[in-house]
């Protein structure tokens, strides 16, 4: 695609000039991912902000689920005012992630250019190549033995998935979310038993970046308040039975 070769010329250009700057492949391979959460920070300040307003709505949430187990219509028609009421994208985790899509086809492209690292190891593993015989399946016995005799590849594969955990159990707040995003860490690792070394470098750094980002403009997650403050402002919300005027 037209437009994933003109992001991958980019970065490639990008990545060129800080490794010559400072003669460093891994270095350069930081102030890249640096400068790609810099530049995606601007639209994810916001979502951020929403998804800790999601956090103090989450006993709300929970009471809706339980009074509309039985009226699943219902019930997603009164968690959307609930959402509209607080202002909260209730997807909100999800769009970091889209946004680095293309982002991270176009690393991978990048990464996988021969020479684009100048012939640069990590702990004698080429940044280029993926830890792992090229083309080999993810079932393949030679693959693992290939990573097993290689622990600095088993590693970074490790930290990939565990950074990836990290930054989501501190994002992902919805307890539904959290079910459809628990394999993500899962996925992450095993895609980078095939990911050339840079690509898994490249990750672990911008997942903790991502981390350290949510606490600072969200702030270290809480338990929920029992009821948020501009709840019980929302009568239409949270019905109340009507009280009985009638004298006797």
């Amino acid at each position: 695609m037209r437009f994933i070769d003109v992001i991958a010329n980019v970065l490639a250009d990008v990545l060129s000039k800080f490794t010559g700057w400072t003669g460093s492949a891994i270095i350069a391979i930081a102030l890249l991912t640096l400068g790609v959460k810099l530049v995606l920070h601007p639209l994810t300040r916001k979502q951020l902000r929403s998804m800790k307003a999601m956090h103090a709505l989450t006993p709300h949430i929970a009471a809706l689920r339980e009074k509309y187990r039985d009226n699943p219509q219902q019930m997603n028609a009164e968690m959307m005012n609930l959402y509209r009421a607080h202002n909260v994208n209730p997807f909100g985790g999800c769009l970091p992630l889209l946004l680095q899509m293309p982002i991270l086809w176009s690393l991978f492209r990048v990464f996988s250019r021969p020479g684009v690292f100048s012939g640069q190891t990590f702990f004698g593993i080429p940044l280029d190549k993926a830890p792992g015989p090229a083309g080999s399946s993810f079932l393949s016995p030679d693959l693992w033995m290939a990573i097993l005799r290689q622990p600095v590849a088993l590693l970074l594969i490790v930290l990939v998935g565990l950074t990836t955990y990290l930054q989501q159990r501190m994002s992902v707040t919805d307890p539904q979310q959290a079910k459809l995003f628990v394999f993500m860490p899962i996925m992450f690792a095993v895609f980078a038993v095939n990911f050339p070394v840079g690509m898994s470098i490249y990750w672990i750094i911008y997942s903790i970046l991502g981390t350290l980002e949510y606490l600072l403009i969200a702030g270290r997650p809480s338990a929920p308040s029992a009821v948020p403050a501009r709840a019980a402002e929302k009568p239409e919300i949270f019905s109340q039975r009507p009280r009985n005027t009638k004298k006797k």
